[in-house]
Formats: C-alpha cells, sequence, structure tokens
C-alpha cells in the first residue's frame, strides 16, 4: 500500500526491472543500515552543534538559542530567528544528499555536502524534527529511524503541531519566522551523558564562531546555550599590547583571494589571567599553535602546521589566521563535519615563506622569555653551549661579576652564600624544558678524574678539621655523594686514604 506517493526500497527495485531487465536496474542503498551507518561518521555533540549552527547562518539568523529539556523527556532545541522555509523547501532540506557538493557557494552559504542537518543530528538522536515558518506559514518534518526501520524504507513523516514539543514552536510563531531543529530520542547523548555533552559544547561552539559571536562577521550575533551567551574567546589576543600582529598577506589562487594573517602572542607569564580565559586556556598555549583555517570567517582547523614545519617548543606562541572563502571547498578537501582541511598545494609555497617569520619571532619570545628587545644583551649567570646532533649543555657563566670576583676569592663566606642563591633562582629551566620537549639530547657533564676528586675531597675534609666525627662521616658517606659517586670504586680509595 503506498501512501503520500512514497515508494519503499522493495517498490523501486521492482519498478526498475520491470522497466529493464537488460542493461540494469536502480538499486537504491536499503534505508535502515545506511541511516545507521551514517550516524558513526565522527560527529561529537560539539561538531553536530556546530553543522546545525552553520544551517542557520547561511539562513540569514542572528540569534541562535540552543537548550537541553531534560525532562519528562529529554530532547535538545536549536531554535534561530532565520529567515525560514517553506514546505517545499524543507522537504527538500531533509533529503539525504540534498545538494551538490560540486555547486559553488557564496558569502554565508557554509553548506557542502547536503548531509549535515540530518547525519550531524542522527549521530546524536533517533527522532530529527524540523519545523520552519516562514511568511507565517508553519512546516514540520521529521526523521525517525524506528519508523524507518519499521517500514524498510525511507519514510519522511509530517507531524502535526500537537506532536512536537510546544516551547520551541511558541518561539518561532513569537518571531514569524526561523527554524528549530529537535532531537529527540537521545540514545547516543544520554548515553555519553547529555549535560556534560552540552556543557563542552560551548567552548567548541565559542571557538568554532567566535568572530561571530565577536560582530566581525555578520554584524551583531549570538548563541545562547540553556539561556546563556557563549563565552568570550579570541584565539589570537588581537590588540593585546605584548602581542605581536604581523604583515597581512592577501594571495590569490583560482581567482578567489586568501587572507593570511600572522600573530605572536605574549610570553604565557605576561598573561592574566583574564587573557588566559580569552586565548582560550592555558592548556591553549600549549597545543593549539599553527594555521587557523576560517571558512567565511567560520574555524574549520583550530592550529596545526600541515607540515609545513615542523612544530617544537618554541614556536607555540605563532598562530597565523587564514581566511578563505567558501567558493575554494574543493581546493581544500572540506569534509562532511567541516572539521578538517587541507591548504592546496598552491598555497603552500607562501604559506612555508609567511611561517618563517611568525616562527622566528615566536622563538625570540620564548628565548627572551618574553623580554623586550633591549633586555637581550643582559649578561646572564647561565650559559648554554650547542654541541652536535643538537645537544646542548648548560654552564655557569664565569664572565659573570660576581662569579668572577668569587672565584678571585674576595668575597666573604656571606657572599659565596648569595652566589649560591643567585645561581639557584636563575637556574634556565625554560631554557631546558623547551630543549629536551623537543628530543634534543643535553650534554653529560664529564667526570672528573680521581685526582680532582680526591683534591675536592680533601677540601671538604679541610673545611671540618676542627669536627673530625664530621669528617669521618663525610667520609664513610663519599661513593654516595655527588660527584663521586658517578665512580664508588675511586670514592673509596680516597676515602681511605684521607682517613686519620
Amino acid at each position: 500500500m503506498k501512501e503520500r506517493g512514497y515508494y519503499t526500497d522493495e517498490d523501486m527495485m521492482d519498478r526498475s526491472v520491470a522497466i529493464d531487465q537488460t542493461t540494469g536496474s536502480e538499486w537504491p542503498p536499503a534505508a535502515p543500515m545506511l541511516m545507521q551507518s551514517l550516524r558513526s561518521v565522527g560527529y561529537t555533540t560539539a561538531t553536530a552543534l556546530a553543522d546545525i549552527v552553520d544551517n542557520s547562518i547561511a539562513a540569514s539568523a542572528r540569534t541562535i538559542r540552543i537548550s537541553l529539556t531534560p525532562t519528562p523527556v529529554p530532547f535538545v532545541a536549536i531554535v534561530d530567528d532565520g529567515e525560514g522555509m517553506d514546505e517545499s523547501t524543507l522537504r527538500s532540506a531533509m533529503r539525504f544528499g540534498s545538494r551538490d557538493p560540486r555547486d559553488l557557494r557564496y558569502g554565508m552559504d557554509l553548506g557542502r555536502f547536503g548531509l549535515g542537518l540530518k547525519t550531524a543530528s542522527l549521530s546524536q538522536c533517533r527522532c530529527l524534527t524540523v519545523a520552519s515558518m516562514r511568511d507565517g506559514r508553519l512546516s514540520i518534518a521529521r526523521w525517525n529511524l524506528d519508523v524507518c526501520e519499521r517500514r524498510k524504507g525511507w519514510w519522511l513523516e509530517y507531524p502535526q503541531r500537537s506532536e512536537v514539543p510546544d516551547e520551541p514552536l511558541a518561539v518561532l510563531e513569537a518571531q514569524g519566522h526561523g527554524t528549530a531543529v529537535l532531537w529527540q530520542d537521545l540514545d547516543r547523548m544520554v548515553a555519553a551523558g547529555a549535560e556534560k555533552a552540552m556543557l563542552d559544547a560551548a567552548d567548541h561552539l565559542a571557538l568554532a564562531f567566535h568572530r561571530f559571536l565577536a560582530g566581525e562577521i555578520v554584524g551583531p550575533f549570538s548563541i545562547l546555550l540553556n539561556e546563556r551567551p557563549l563565552p568570550t574567546i579570541d584565539p589570537f589576543l588581537e590588540g593585546h599590547t605584548r602581542g605581536q600582529s604581523l604583515h597581512i598577506e592577501t594571495i590569490t589562487v583560482d581567482g578567489h583571494s586568501i587572507r593570511v594573517s600572522p600573530f605572536v602572542l605574549p610570553f604565557p607569564s605576561k598573561l592574566r589571567p583574564s587573557d588566559l580565559e580569552r586565548a582560550g586556556g592555558r592548556e591553549s598555549l600549549s597545543t593549539a599553535h599553527g594555521f587557523y583555517i576560517y571558512r567565511s570567517g567560520r574555524l574549520v582547523v583550530p592550529g596545526g602546521w600541515f607540515k609545513i614545519v615542523p612544530a617544537d617548543e618554541l614556536i607555540r606562541l605563532a598562530r597565523i589566521r587564514v581566511d578563505v572563502p567558501v567558493e575554494l571547498d574543493h581546493l581544500w578537501k572540506i569534509d562532511i563535519r567541516k572539521a578538517v582541511a587541507e591548504p592546496p598545494p598552491a598555497l603552500r609555497p607562501h604559506l612555508k615563506r609567511i611561517v618563517g617569520d611568525v616562527t622566528l619571532r615566536s622563538r625570540k619570545v620564548y628565548k627572551h622569555k618574553g623580554a623586550p628587545e633591549s633586555d637581550s644583551e643582559r649578561v646572564a649567570l647561565w650559559r648554554r653551549h650547542d654541541l652536535r646532533d643538537q645537544g646542548a649543555a648548560w654552564k655557569v657563566n664565569r664572565e659573570h661579576p660576581f662569579v668572577r670576583s668569587f672565584l678571585a676569592g674576595k668575597e666573604e663566606l656571606s657572599h659565596s652564600e648569595a652566589l649560591l642563591r643567585l645561581l639557584e633562582d636563575n637556574l634556565p629551566i625554560q631554557d631546558i624544558h623547551i630543549h629536551t620537549s623537543n628530543d634534543q639530547p643535553v650534554a653529560e657533564t664529564a667526570a672528573l678524574d680521581e685526582n680532582e676528586l680526591e683534591l675536592l675531597a680533601r677540601r671538604m675534609v679541610n673545611a671540618f678539621a676542627d669536627a673530625p666525627d664530621i669528617a669521618s662521616r663525610l667520609l664513610d658517606k663519599l661513593p654516595m655523594t655527588e660527584p663521586f659517586n658517578r665512580d664508588p670504586a675511586a670514592a673509596k680509595r680516597i676515602a681511605q686514604k684521607l682517613r686519620p
């Protein structure tokens, strides 16, 4: 029995065979199996919500409300104030593969494959309802996986208003236009913890759409999550007095402009807690360096170097904003989730050239711990000595005035204590950490020979000439004492030799 002109998969196969049995036949995919497979393309709750927000932006929305209603039956609603869809447009939008990915997109059209609304939503729930209002007329359509499995076909439902939660529809009716996307039967979200998933999504959405939220792309724009505005994030800390904004370049590829804007963040110790929060958190400073790829202002790739430059600790303050128009999607290999992109070969040489300057500046900031260039000629207490095979060693700078005076034997004992404090307080921990974090070797200190060890031991014993018990205990522990423990046998011989 046919309903509303709809044919099941079996009907389509029967019809095609009847038409032509010799050259081939239509062989559509089995709806329940394909739908189930599309649920596993890799969406998280955060990336799924971001895909729905993309659709809202394409529909000229300026306010998007995302909410989780936990009881009595949990559901998620994404309601926007966009232009909305009429019945025909809504039904077309609910079709899987409703748009050809080869078609050119323009401006704020953030769609790509004609799959996002459906695959993103059904990755989180088993029932997707979309209600849209345009010119005061409400249209509703629904994909319910249980119904499709029962009918063994692509059965798109057209629910009545009374079959849909009232609150989202009341918002649409008050506005007179807009679209509400409802996720019901939250099997995937409930299993992962729906409330936590929504909280985690807030940071992702705040970063992905931070330029929209700042009013930079389309003017006033807001996303409310459970009626709360998203946090303000700026991964580049534009305008910070200690940050650096380098020369902006515009590169033309296939007749379209790509805008590249390099930044170097301030040294972390120079940032206030509010700055760290605005940059995305302290962990972000360590991990989120590299290229930030934006598709018409929407962040697609938050960092990474695309193998253009080896990542190391010294360049983690470098961030490069790359603005790509949607017209070049085909060159950037944008995936279904709009979470992966790869620069086209024609652009890579330009990016490599730009990277050179920005990473050089990042290294300077780290080497001088954020100090101004005028401070780079300081007389350091420690000196780094670069060795072969990228190895390094750190030694006390014997040209330091205090060290020179100590070596000349002109200082009192109190000054010796002051020197030790200086050495302790100025150990180049940051430089050593950066060096070892990049898997580069640290040179081993050359071992003292037995004569040098004996001379050092004699000095220590002589220092306790008036306390023989202390001197005796010192000799007992000599094989376990640095640097004598490097050659315990020699230490035992020296201890025996120095005993009275």
